[in-house]
């Protein structure tokens, strides 16, 4: 059960639904639900980080990412600064 503490629940954000996303994201996202059953040493399907807060709105600091990775294979986030790199990388790694 997901529990969330009382003094969170008013400041909680809804995902977005309205997202832009590329081509290339749209893909990774249908790749990782086709090949769900298969294999992969790690997936990550629509990750999202918030960063709560009591005094003020809570931070989301990255929205719905998603990549599958096999053996072998090796992996990068690019991005422009404040994009959420380092936060994905240290969520996961926790």
């Amino acid at each position: 059960m997901n529990r969330v503490p009382l003094l969170f629940k008013k400041n909680r954000i809804d995902p977005k639904e309205d997202l832009e996303l590329d081509d290339d994201v749209i893909r990774e996202e249908e790749r990782l639900s086709r090949e769900f059953d298969t294999v992969m040493p790690i997936k990550v399907n629509s990750f999202r980080k918030v960063y709560p807060s009591v005094f003020r709105k809570p931070c989301v600091a990255v929205e719905r990412i998603s990549f599958g990775l096999d053996y072998g294979e090796c992996f990068a986030l690019l991005g422009v600064n404040g994009a959420g790199k380092t936060t994905t990388f240290r969520a996961l790694t926790e």
